[in-house]
């Protein structure tokens, strides 16, 4: 079974630094891992940019992260307790240093309080699966993170 892994252990502040502009006071803010998860969030220099990264290795999340993306499964709308609904997110296949990745360039909801919207882009190595939550990055620095953090694990 895979081991826990500290999320901040996957990205170097130096790697990080080559990608995008990090707060220059940057220092990994690391969440404690659980017993089947750990985040790290790397704020960046311009307002409103940010890198949130989870990693998870629980096999149920590793599943349905799989079942999500075979092609068999419906993704679901919802429903925001105001009652205003909220389309399924749309993801598109990409390669990311050899490995399937899932990429969607805007989520259906915007931070609070702003216009701005977040993406993501997930996939899974060796029974762990990386999840990036990012604003202000593109497609492509997404994947030369993704890909940083895939090759440590």
């Amino acid at each position: 079974l895979p081991k826990p892994v500290k999320a901040c252990s996957l990205m170097s502040k130096a790697q990080a630094a080559s990608i995008f502009s990090l707060a220059s006071a940057y220092r990994p803010q690391q969440q404690a891992p659980t017993n089947e998860q750990s985040y790290c969030v790397y704020p960046g220099s311009a307002k409103g940019t940010y890198l949130i990264v989870n990693v998870t290795w629980s096999q149920a999340e590793v599943s349905t992260f799989e079942k999500a993306h075979d092609g068999h499964h419906a993704m679901a709308t919802g429903t925001l307790p105001s009652g205003q609904s909220i389309p399924a997110p749309r993801f598109v296949k990409v390669t990311v240093g050899g490995n399937s990745a899932y990429w969607s360039a805007r989520q259906p909801l915007p931070i609070n309080g702003t216009s701005n919207y977040p993406s993501l882009m997930a996939a899974t190595r060796n029974g762990y699966v990386v999840s990036l939550s990012a604003m202000g990055l593109t497609e492509s620095q997404n994947e030369q993170i993704l890909s940083t953090m895939l090759r440590r694990l």
